[in-house]
Parts: C-alpha cells; sequence; structure tokens
C-alpha cells in the first residue's frame, strides 16, 4: 500500500493513497484496511478513479456499502471507518493500469467521534464526556471537529514555501523545521511519470505514483 499507517506518530495527518493496477474481468480488491484501523479512525475525504464505463466500484466503510460507475468518477466522501475500509473493481473487460486516489485523513477517534458512532467509552472518556457535556456539543453540531475547522483553530501559518524540483534521477528534498516551529505539508504536484515518496522523521508514510493524480495538487496535512 502507498501509506504506511504503522509508520505515522503525528496526528491528525492526511495523506492519499494512490492505486495503479492492472484489472482482470471480475472482482479486483484495490484498497483493504483492516488490521490498520486498531486503535485508529480513518477519514476517507475523497475518492478519484480513472474514467472507465467497464469498470465499477464497491466501497466499504465499517457497515456502510455503496456502488458507483467509475465514469468521470470523484466523489467527495467524509466516510468514518473504525474497523474496515476496502474499495473493490469490478471491471467488465480486462483493463491496464488502472488508477485511483483516496485521500485519507488519519487520527485517533475522540470522544465525540465515539459518541456519535456508538462506540464503547474507557471509563476515563466517559468521565470527559460528562464534564465536558459532549453529547450536548453533538447534538448541536459543534462535534465532532471537522478536520478542515481543526486545521483553521490549531494551525498558526508564519510563513509559506513552495518547493520545486525538476530532477531526472531521484533526489531526496529535506525541510527542516526552525526552532520551536514546526513543518506541514499542505499538498504536492507530481507528474504523471514520475513517484514521490514522503518521509518524515526517518520513516516512509506515503507514497505517491504520479499517474493516479493527474499532475493536480495533491492536498495534504503532513507534519514534521
Amino acid at each position: 500500500m502507498s501509506v504506511v499507517v504503522s509508520a505515522i506518530s503525528n496526528y491528525p495527518v492526511m495523506l492519499a493513497e494512490t492505486v495503479v493496477q492492472n484489472l482482470s474481468e471480475g472482482l479486483t480488491k484495490l484498497i483493504s484496511l483492516k488490521k490498520e484501523l486498531t486503535d485508529r479512525l480513518l477519514i476517507v475525504d475523497k475518492i478519484i478513479a480513472a474514467e472507465n464505463a467497464a469498470v465499477s466500484l464497491k466501497v466499504q466503510a465499517d457497515t456502510w456499502k455503496e456502488e458507483t460507475e467509475t465514469t468521470n468518477l470523484g466523489v467527495d466522501f467524509y466516510l468514518h471507518a473504525f474497523s474496515l475500509f476496502e474499495i473493490t473493481a469490478t471491471a467488465d473487460s480486462a483493463v491496464t493500469n488502472y488508477t485511483l486516489l483516496c485521500s485519507q485523513i488519519w487520527q485517533k477517534p475522540t470522544v465525540a467521534h465515539k459518541i456519535l458512532f456508538d462506540k464503547t467509552l474507557t471509563n476515563e472518556e466517559r468521565e470527559i464526556a460528562e464534564t465536558m457535556n459532549v453529547e450536548e456539543s453533538i447534538e448541536k453540531g459543534t462535534l465532532p471537529l471537522p478536520f478542515s475547522e481543526f486545521v483553521k483553530r490549531i494551525t498558526k501559518t508564519m510563513r509559506r514555501a513552495t518547493v520545486a524540483r525538476s530532477d531526472a534521477t531521484p533526489v531526496p528534498v529535506r525541510i527542516f523545521p526552525l526552532k520551536e516551529e514546526v513543518v506541514i505539508l499542505r499538498s504536492v504536484q507530481i507528474p504523471t511519470d514520475a513517484t514521490l515518496e514522503i518521509t518524515v522523521d526517518g520513516k516512509d508514510i506515503c507514497t505517491l505514483d504520479g499517474r493516479a493524480c493527474g499532475a493536480s495538487d495533491v492536498e495534504l496535512y503532513v507534519i514534521a
């Protein structure tokens, strides 16, 4: 898989999983996440699939399921998966280099998330829920906090920078935060004939295949 969930140490994080795969006639599983969801919450933000009238996708997040044609499929979701997330392709005929991009937010589930989706709370979480009136905030719609709102409230941008490279050979681009600052990678653009590896604190956490990105900006939120 292009996202190495076990290597993520800074939460929350927005990454993208790219798939470039040959499809045989029938069913092909493109993404399957289960053990990676232990003690983690996955929010699927967007799925962009190649235009192909011969292919349909089945998307499953826990018990929620949807099947859709992939002609011009670029769908904004906000799916929450606590135990299972899968994307399965059904092809009427063989397809070469079928591409898909899945935008993913990984975080630790909050007390509000657990209450909203009827998950078991620990004793400490129940105390937090009662003290902070979490259920009332859920009813008012102020919790759980959407990821975009979290970014606005928590992140104070001091400066922005764009880094560009056009090397024909693999070359690392190293970016280091200044003292008492962090670097947040917000987006990347990758040529269709290139791949990009994102490494944080010496760990490879994500590899993007430009063929699935369509030379467009891929939105990210990666803290280093």
